[in-house]
């Protein structure tokens, strides 16, 4: 079973196991560990290093916070009723 493993340091942060580093920026990392979408957030983060099989990360910068986002579901496809009387 994978798990998000990180490893945090002063201005710096490992991450593990991922399957899809969906964007990132001076910003933001998004990124996706076991089906699961992860956020990370800060200023001045850099792509560090990448392990030679892509799944190990290192990122520096100032970080603020580290988010597990929520799958989103289809409520973009429900009518405006529907969503008023849910």
């Amino acid at each position: 079973m994978n798990t998000a493993n990180c490893i945090i340091y002063d201005n710096e942060i490992i991450v593990n196991n991922i399957s899809i580093l969906k964007e990132f920026s001076d910003k933001k990392f998004v990124l996706e560990i076991a089906s699961e979408a992860y956020e990370i957030t800060g200023n001045n983060l850099v792509l560090k290093e990448v392990s030679n099989d892509n799944k190990t990360i290192k990122i520096t910068g100032t970080l603020e916070s580290i988010d597990k986002k929520n799958k989103q579901t289809k409520e973009k496809n429900k009518g405006f009723l529907k969503k008023l009387f849910a």
